[in-house]
């Protein structure tokens, strides 16, 4: 896991500010409950008026509060402030911007996840493509082969014998280009598979994750998940299908 969180707030002076002449932050958080809770820590001296060459000390105390996923590791967890910035708002008030993030390891336990009936509907519509892929693709070169055998049976010569008819190159061009793309769906690899798949999931790949360390997630050899799926690489937000293989 790895966020970025934008943190904003405003603080009230109650007396004018000319200039901020120096400024720090710092930070705490601990733990509770599903809960990262923290303060930010404001200081520093400003000028209250611009022809002033006296400066007031100020610090103030900013809680912010952040949830945490339930499958996080919490000692793996490290906070960082990525960005900070500041400006004088109505000569009274000191507008805090600061963005901070955290990161952290996932529970290797956590075998599957919770998923809402969105992504449910957006699993099922990715097999019934593959489905769909692979009716139409054995459709297509059952129609391409009755159109060749007609054509074979219908031509004749005119002494009355039968000639050898040859397809042209464009007819064996999308011949080979729909028995290419055939093979190439995932279901037609099911097929001719020497192993017997009984069912597969569909994996959603999350950030950091790889071919190899989702192969070793659910006992699978990455190469049959390569062989599934025609890619050799992996970016987050990819659907992955892996296949059950009853031994």
């Amino acid at each position: 896991m790895y966020v970025k969180i934008p943190f904003e707030s405003t603080i009230d002076f109650k007396t004018n500010i000319a200039e901020i002449t120096k400024m720090s932050l710092e930070h705490d958080y601990n733990i509770s409950e599903g809960l990262v809770l923290g303060n930010f820590y404001i200081s520093g001296e400003y000028r209250p008026h611009e022809v002033s060459i006296n400066t007031e000390p100020f610090k103030y105390t900013l809680p912010f509060t952040m949830d945490l996923r339930e499958d996080i590791k919490k000692d793996t967890l490290e906070f960082n402030i990525e960005d900070f910035s500041y400006e004088i708002v109505d000569k009274t008030n000191l507008k805090v911007n600061i963005e901070y993030s955290l990161k952290a390891e996932a529970n290797e336990e956590t075998v599957f996840e919770r998923v809402n009936e969105e992504e449910l509907n957006s699993e099922l519509e990715y097999i019934d493509e593959f489905l769909n892929q692979e009716k139409i693709s054995e459709d297509e070169k059952e129609d391409e082969d009755e159109r060749n055998d007609e054509k074979i049976e219908n031509v004749v010569a005119k002494d009355g014998e039968e000639k050898e008819v040859e397809i042209n190159n464009k007819e064996e061009e999308n011949t080979e280009r729909i028995n290419a793309e055939s093979e190439k769906t995932i279901m037609e690899t099911i097929k001719d598979s020497d192993d017997t798949f009984v069912t597969y999931h569909v994996h959603v790949v999350k950030e950091n994750e790889t071919l190899e360390t989702i192969a070793n997630f659910y006992s699978v050899p990455s190469s049959i998940i390569t062989e599934y799926n025609n890619f050799d690489s992996v970016s987050t937000g990819d659907k992955v299908l892996i296949p059950k293989i009853d031994e």
